[in-house]
């Protein structure tokens, strides 16, 4: 009789290596920091090809719709789609710590912050001036995600008004090919994903050990009860109304993105994996998947909002401040804003933490103590972010079926984009 072999996914091993690199975090504490080096390899290997990545599929994605008519279709279904759920999130952030209260009754007495550094004052102007770069060269180097976008749409339109069809084609295959071979490069790199899932989550064990159970538990229980209404509520009703997508199905069939981002707390190095489950898991076409997670990497932040309202009620009720319901409206318009913004204000979450907190003229000390535990919401703001973006390519996947169907098309076209 053959023995048989049990296979284990990506995502149970990522899972699996979640746990260990959690124990062995909490046994043998900071010593664990001295073998994060190895995680941040494999990270970087994924963090370096991002920028060509989202260049090469981008264009790809633009250039080869059949009008602009289908791009614009599909931009504003899913661009509207972001702004619904990222309106939701900060409701869902403020409503939850306004339930929970995880900032009544307790101190913090004892733990040390970091020091976090202010920016410039969030405007319209400022945010929209800096999606667009006065070098490419130096929005590569740089590593500026939302600028790289706005330089490959661009030329992607411009490709898509080429007349000459020969000329149009080679540059869409050198795309294509280079997309081809970035995409190989990263599935070889997802295949060693569990080593450096374990040495990224024994690090931030061993940093924080059991500290992060006892003061700041309240606000990390909370944030991530919020980021669980937000998933089920919000990404089930869409899934479920709009996709005919049971909830629980997709978080099943979603696992290597949510352990992937869980892990390794970026959205940016997350896009590969999410396009590679929309395609597979949920056969999401490719100039539909191509489009709309990249551009949901960039500005689809609604973990980030469901921070900024669990936060501020906490700061609030630490402080025993009350918020009247015009106030509550305004935190919801601004944290929508500011989360969307990743391009328009230098610096990572926490400095628009920062940015949120000064807006309502709260006091910004428990920021610094905020960003010493900033790993544990940073898992929770790319888990929602993501899952966010994959949710939306769903549903306007469906969007498109259903338009297809109803002008009597197959779906073949609208794999085309007619």
């Amino acid at each position: 009789m053959s023995e048989r072999k049990i296979k284990l996914s990506t995502a149970s091993l990522n899972f699996i290596a979640m746990i260990i690199g959690a124990i062995l975090g909490l046994a043998f504490g900071t010593k664990m920091g001295d073998f994060k080096f190895i995680g941040d390899i494999w990270l970087n290997c994924i963090k370096m090809v991002v920028v060509p990545l989202v260049m090469c599929i981008m264009v790809t994605a633009v250039g080869s719709q059949k009008n602009l008519t289908s791009l614009g279709r599909v931009s504003v279904r899913i661009i509207a789609y972001y702004i619904l759920t990222t309106i939701f999130a900060s409701v869902i952030g403020l409503a939850v710590a306004l339930i929970v209260k995880p900032g009544s009754g307790i101190t913090l007495a004892g733990l040390k912050g970091i020091e976090v550094k202010g920016t410039a004052v969030f405007t319209l102007s400022n945010f929209l001036k800096s999606l667009f770069s006065d070098n490419m060269f130096s929005t590569f180097a740089g590593g500026n995600l939302i600028q790289t976008m706005v330089i490959a749409i661009m030329l992607g339109i411009a490709i898509l008004r080429i007349k000459n069809k020969e000329r149009k084609e080679f540059i869409l295959n050198w795309f294509e090919s280079a997309n081809e071979m970035l995409a190989m490069f990263i599935g070889m790199i997802i295949k060693v994903s569990p080593i450096g899932v374990l040495f990224l989550m024994a690090d931030t064990f061993g940093k924080y050990g059991f500290a992060i159970f006892t003061s700041m538990a309240g606000l990390i229980g909370t944030y991530w009860l919020s980021v669980l209404v937000h998933v089920f509520l919000v990404y089930g009703l869409f899934l479920w109304l709009t996709a005919g997508v049971n909830p629980i199905r997709f978080l099943k069939d979603a696992s290597n993105v949510w352990t992937f981002t869980i892990a390794s707390c970026s959205s940016a190095a997350t896009i590969p994996v999410s396009l590679k489950c929309a395609k597979e898991k949920f056969g999401v076409p490719a100039r539909i998947a191509d489009f709309c997670i990249p551009l949901g990497a960039q500005i689809n932040y609604d973990g980030s909002a469901i921070l900024y309202g669990s936060v501020l009620i906490f700061i609030s009720q630490l402080h025993g401040i009350t918020f009247d319901i015009g106030t509550l409206i305004k935190m919801v318009i601004v944290s929508t804003l500011v989360s969307s913004s990743g391009g328009g204000i230098p610096g990572s979450g926490i400095v628009k933490l920062l940015v949120m907190v000064q807006t309502f003229g709260l006091p910004t000390e428990i920021v610094g103590i905020i960003a010493a535990f900033y790993r544990f919401f940073d898992m929770g703001t790319t888990t929602g972010n993501c899952l966010g973006d994959l949710v939306g390519t769903l549903c306007v996947t469906k969007w498109e079926e259903k338009r297809a169907k109803k002008l009597g098309l197959s779906m073949g076209d609208v794999v085309q984009g007619l």
